[in-house]
């Protein structure tokens, strides 16, 4: 069976690069088929506890917030300049298929959310991603897989 739109959780692990071999593999280019690589990139914490201590031993002053807005979209581009970058040859040899998506925040919460705003018929994802532990399933894994509205692949 053949998908017209599939999201691959991409975070450079290799479950997620075979993850996406195989999305590659399901996706229908003829009917203009696409695969999606999605990162799911942490939401930095300028509002911690921490971070205002720092800030206050530092002497520095609080981010305006027009510069907290630049900040969030050049660490937004560095992670999609960073993932287009390791995607490099199976991008240029997906060609306009393979489209790269960035998110934030929880990773389930961001990959459920791109998946139900982008009408994803299939969800092709590492069964562990790079901050792997014990257990055959990961966290992201089993969240995505319990609570996505569409079909989800686990894949090794």
């Amino acid at each position: 069976m053949k998908y017209k739109n599939i999201l691959v959780p991409y975070d450079g692990s290799n479950p997620s690069k075979n993850a996406l071999s195989t999305a590659l593999e399901y996706v229908d280019l003829g009917v203009a088929g696409k695969v999606t690589a999605f990162f799911a990139a942490p939401i930095p914490q300028f509002e911690t506890q921490d971070f205002l201590i720092a800030e206050q031993i530092s002497g520095s002053q609080p981010l305006a917030p027009e510069q907290t807005a630049e900040m969030q979209r050049r660490y937004i581009e560095f992670h999609r300049e960073k993932l287009a970058k390791d995607l490099g040859a199976v991008a240029e040899e997906a060609g306009n298929a393979l489209v790269i998506a960035i998110g934030q925040g929880k990773p389930s919460k961001a990959i459920l959310e791109y998946a139900h705003t982008h009408h994803i018929d299939l969800i092709v994802m590492g069964s562990r991603g790079l901050s792997a532990v014990a257990g055959v399933l990961g966290s992201v894994s089993y969240a995505v897989l319990r609570n996505a509205e569409c079909p989800v692949m686990i894949e090794r």
